[in-house]
């Protein structure tokens, strides 16, 4: 899954900043910029937390995470 396009297009349709998004999930600015640039994949539990808020947004994710795609 490429977390930091999903991140920013739930933070863009949430209509939050990366600060406010942050917040909503408990984690540092700092954590959510890495997150968009793709430095950082988010945690286990902030990656529960995305998902949900896709689901009640409408975005499309992609889950498949460790399959191979080869």
């Amino acid at each position: 899954m490429d977390y930091s396009k999903t991140i920013k297009k739930l933070r863009e349709a949430m209509v939050l900043s990366q600060q406010e998004f942050a917040e909503t999930l408990g984690v540092s600015f700092a954590t959510v910029n890495r997150w968009e640039n793709g430095h950082h994949d988010p945690t286990y539990k902030a990656r529960r937390q995305i998902i949900s808020l896709c689901k009640k947004y409408g975005i499309a994710i992609n889950t498949d995470e460790g399959k191979d795609n080869g």
